[in-house]
C-alpha cells in the first residue's frame, strides 16, 4: 500500500504547489507576470523534446492535448465542456493503450487525433455543432442532461484511470489521475489568465517529471522482472555499511528449461522467481544480476535473519508453480523450478566486489553439491590496503 501511494505522492505535491502558487501569482513583479504566458509554451517544448528523446508517444499526445487551451481560447461554456470531456476521457483511455514510440507509422494517427480535437472544439465554439436539446432538465429536476452526461463521463474517466493506477501502480496512471483532477479544477473555478497559465504550466511540469522518472526507471529497473538491475546494484554496493551480507541466487537447469519450453516460457520463470524474491527477501533487497542470476543485499541490522530468509526464499521458489506451454504436449502445463543460493558475510575491511565474488563461489558450490540448497562462504581475512 505504501509503495502504491508513493507513485501518487509527487504528482499530488505538484498539484498542491501549483494551486498555492496560483493564489499568490498577483504578487509577482510585473516583468514575471508579462513572461508567465510564455511558460506553458516553454514547458511544452521541453516536454516534446523529452518525449522524443525517451520515445514516449503517449506523452506526445498528452502535452499537445494540454496546449489546446493556449492555442484555442474558449469563449463559451459549451466549448470548455467539450474540451474537458474529450481531454479527460482521452487521458483515461491512454492508460490502457500500449506505448508505441514517438516517430513511427502511428505518428500520423496521433496528429490526426489531435487535429480532430481542435476541429471539435472550434466547431462547438462556432455553433456548427449544437447540443441544445441536452439543456433540458431531467424529469423536471434541477439538473440538465448536459450536466448529467458531463459528470458521468468525468466520473467514468476518473474511475478508469484510478483502476489502472490501483492495478498497475505505474507513474503514468498516477500522473494521468492528477492531470484529470487539475483539468476539472481549471474548468470549474474562476481563475485569472495569470492563474490559468500557472496551473497549466504545472500540468506540463507534471509530465516532465513523469518523463524524468521514466528515464530513471529505464536506467535502473529491469524491464522484464521489475527488479532493480545491475546498475542499481553497483550503486547500492558503494554505500553499504561495514556489516552486510550478499547472496547470489541462480535458477537451476535454466538453459535446459529454455531449450525444452522456449525462451518466452523462460521469461515467465524469471518473472515468477523475481516475484518470490521481491515478496520474501525483506528486509533484504533483491536485484537482477544478469541472465538467470539474482543478488540479494542484506544490511547490518538484520544479518542474524539471513539464513532463515534465504531458506524461505528457496522453499517458495521450489513450490511456486508456473504455467508454461509445452510444445510436445501442445498444451499449458504447470512446472516447478528450483534455485541454488550462495551467501557471503562481509569481513571487516573487505571490498564489496570481493564479498560478491565469495557469494558467487558459494553459489557454484551449491550447484556442485546437487543444487536446490544454500551454501555459506567461508569468512575472508582480506583487508583494504
Amino acid at each position: 500500500m505504501v509503495e502504491r501511494l508513493q507513485s501518487l505522492l509527487f504528482p499530488c505535491l505538484i498539484l498542491l504547489a501549483s494551486v498555492y502558487a496560483s493564489l499568490y501569482v498577483g504578487f509577482l513583479p510585473p516583468l514575471w507576470i508579462d513572461l508567465l504566458p510564455l511558460l506553458p509554451f516553454i514547458l511544452f517544448a521541453i516536454g516534446i523534446l523529452l518525449a522524443w528523446h525517451f520515445n514516449k508517444g503517449r506523452v506526445l499526445i498528452l502535452v499537445c492535448l494540454l496546449l489546446i487551451p493556449k492555442v484555442h481560447s474558449a469563449d463559451s461554456d459549451a466549448s470548455v465542456t467539450a474540451y474537458l470531456v474529450v481531454s479527460c476521457l482521452c487521458i483515461a483511455l491512454l492508460t490502457f493503450v500500449k506505448e508505441r514510440g514517438f516517430f513511427n507509422r502511428f505518428v500520423i494517427n496521433r496528429f490526426l487525433f489531435l487535429a480532430m480535437l481542435l476541429c471539435w472544439s472550434y466547431s462547438v465554439e462556432a455553433h456548427w455543432i449544437s447540443f441544445g436539446f441536452l439543456d433540458h432538465p431531467i424529469f423536471n429536476l434541477q439538473i440538465t442532461w448536459s450536466t448529467f452526461l458531463l459528470w458521468t463521463i468525468l466520473l467514468l474517466s476518473i474511475s478508469l484511470i484510478f483502476t489502472s493506477w490501483w492495478v498497475s501502480n505505474d507513474n503514468f496512471s498516477a500522473c494521468g489521475l492528477v492531470s484529470i483532477i487539475s483539468l476539472i479544477l481549471l474548468s470549474h473555478f474562476s481563475v485569472s489568465q495569470s492563474q490559468f497559465d500557472a496551473l497549466l504550466s504545472a500540468q506540463f511540469l507534471l509530465w516532465i517529471w513523469f518523463l524524468l522518472m521514466e528515464s530513471h526507471r529505464m536506467a535502473y529497473l529491469d524491464d522484464l522482472t521489475k527488479l532493480p538491475g545491475r546498475r542499481a546494484l553497483n550503486e547500492k554496493l558503494v554505500g553499504l555499511p561495514k556489516k552486510y551480507a550478499l547472496a547470489m541466487v541462480d535458477i537451476d537447469h535454466f538453459k535446459k528449461f529454455n531449450d525444452t519450453y522456449g525462451h518466452d516460457m523462460g521469461d515467465r520463470v524469471l518473472k515468477n522467481v523475481a516475484t518470490q524474491l521481491k515478496r520474501f527477501s525483506h528486509p533484504g533487497q533483491a536485484f537482477r544480476y544478469g541472465g538467470e542470476e539474482f543478488t540479494i543485499v542484506f544490511r547490518h541490522k538484520h544479518l542474524e535473519e539471513v539464513s532463515d530468509i534465504l531458506e524461505d526464499i528457496r522453499d517458495q521458489i521450489e513450490h511456486a508453480s508456473v504455467s508454461v506451454f509445452d510444445p510436445k504436449k501442445k498444451q499449458d502445463v504447470f512446472v516447478n523450478v528450483t534455485a541454488s543460493l550462495g551467501v557471503a558475510f562481509a569481513s571487516q575491511g573487505e571490498f564489496p566486489d570481493a564479498v560478491l565474488k565469495r557469494a558467487d563461489e558459494a553459489l557454484y558450490q551449491a550447484k556442485r553439491k546437487g543444487r536446490n540448497q544454500i551454501v555459506q562462504a567461508n569468512s575472508s581475512k582480506t583487508r583494504k590496503t
